[in-house]
């Protein structure tokens, strides 16, 4: 219900409970319900006889949808020689328990060199540095014949003056994500731009 009444806000600065009442059609006991949660999260606020979102909410705008989109990843290559690659074991679904590149989702306001350095520190404790960006690909993955997932992979490679221990991925190619094994081995010498903007809306 509160995904239904944001919704509302996509193509509307303001609005009045009636409008939304009339525009949703749901009770206006169960509408000032919902209104009022929202307002104390505050993603709603009200301005005279009238509601908006609040300043913080705006960045809830893209996301307010029934469609799911692919979720931005990036995985970090960091190489000590063409065969030899830090890789992790993943611990949740998907491909749990297979070797994994590090990596995870690119946070709103946040730039790749960012995402590299937080997703290096947090998950592995290792000081990483953005090298290059390689490659961009959009991976979808099944299960019994049908799309659970997609990613939209950025793939970049890295270096640390950290010591870490490195993966033989031809000696260990079978415990490795296949679509990582796939970027290691064709993208890895790969460069591309990926500009970013600072639009003013």
């Amino acid at each position: 219900m509160e995904k239904t009444i944001l919704k509302e806000f996509l193509y509307n600065n303001k609005l009045k409970f009636s409008d939304i009442e009339k525009s949703i059609k749901v009770r206006s006991n169960k509408l000032a319900y919902h209104i009022k949660n929202l307002i104390k999260k505050g993603v709603l606020k009200k301005q005279g006889d009238e509601y908006q979102l609040s300043e913080t909410a705006e960045e809830l705008i893209p996301y307010i949808s029934d469609k799911q989109s692919p979720i931005p990843v990036i995985l970090i290559a960091i190489t000590k020689n063409s065969n030899q690659f830090f890789l992790h074991t993943r611990k949740k679904r998907p491909f749990k328990n297979k070797l994994s590149l590090p990596g995870g989702r690119i946070l709103s306001n946040e730039s790749l060199d960012e995402a590299v350095k937080r997703i290096m520190k947090q998950k592995h404790f290792i000081d990483a540095k953005l090298q290059n960006i390689n490659s961009i690909s959009l991976e979808h993955v099944k299960k019994q014949d049908k799309k659970i997932h997609s990613f939209l992979l950025v793939f970049a490679t890295a270096s640390t003056k950290d010591k870490i221990e490195y993966t033989n991925i031809s000696k260990d190619k079978s415990k490795i994500i296949s679509s990582d094994y796939s970027l290691i081995k064709k993208d890895i010498k790969k460069q591309i731009e990926v500009k970013e903007f600072l639009t003013i809306d």
